[in-house]
């Protein structure tokens, strides 16, 4: 099915985005905390945040949201996430110093 193959695609580009921006905030060590705790949770996460996307997009442009909902649900997902994390962070990166 090449759908969703481009649908993990594009989720993995997203998280990987997303895993960039905690690792240059130096955030990497309360975010795996967070995501590794909440990992047998991901399904409940991802729904709660679709419960709250009429409020946010009445707050907020955020285009990308619905996008990281849908993706926080699969809990390879969430591991996904914190391994990029986790390889942003150890400057295995092509722009670290």
């Amino acid at each position: 099915m090449p759908d969703s193959s481009d649908t993990l695609a594009e989720q993995q580009a997203l998280l990987d985005r997303i895993a960039e921006a905690i690792s240059a905030r130096e955030l990497t060590a309360p975010a795996v905390l967070f995501l590794e705790s909440m990992k047998p949770l991901s399904f409940l996460g991802g729904q709660f945040m679709a419960f709250l996307s009429p409020f946010i997009h009445m707050v907020v442009d955020a285009s990308d949201y619905d996008r990281i909902a849908e993706a926080i649900e699969r809990r390879e997902n969430v591991e996904f996430l914190i391994q990029r994390i986790e390889h942003h962070a150890s400057g295995a990166d092509d722009t670290a110093d």
